[in-house]
């Protein structure tokens, strides 16, 4: 399902996707820049397009034929993103959870 948006301005970048080739899914990264619609999720896939999704409504905001920096850029926050997710495994571990 596609925004409406993508169905009226993306038609020759889809065309071009649909040539390179979708691929398959590689990795999937939650963005939230405050948008009034909410967060995002970026679908990286094997060809290097990523699927850009409302994470509420799941319809497609866009596809990008992706640059190796902002590919780049997804990963750069990784580190920061993993420590607060171990940070919270240790609470719930302490709590003793995950017995």
């Amino acid at each position: 399902m596609y925004s409406r948006h993508y169905i009226s301005e993306r038609i020759e970048r889809e065309k071009l996707i649909q040539k390179i080739g979708v691929g398959v899914a590689v990795d999937t990264i939650r963005v939230d820049r405050n948008h009034k619609n909410g967060a995002e999720l970026h679908t990286i896939t094997s060809t290097g397009i990523i699927i850009i999704r409302n994470e509420h409504t799941n319809k497609i905001v866009t596809k990008l034929i992706a640059r190796p920096g902002q590919i780049k850029r997804y990963y750069d926050e990784v580190p920061k993103i993993m420590e607060k997710v171990i940070q919270i495994a240790r609470v719930h571990q302490k709590m003793g959870y995950n017995l």
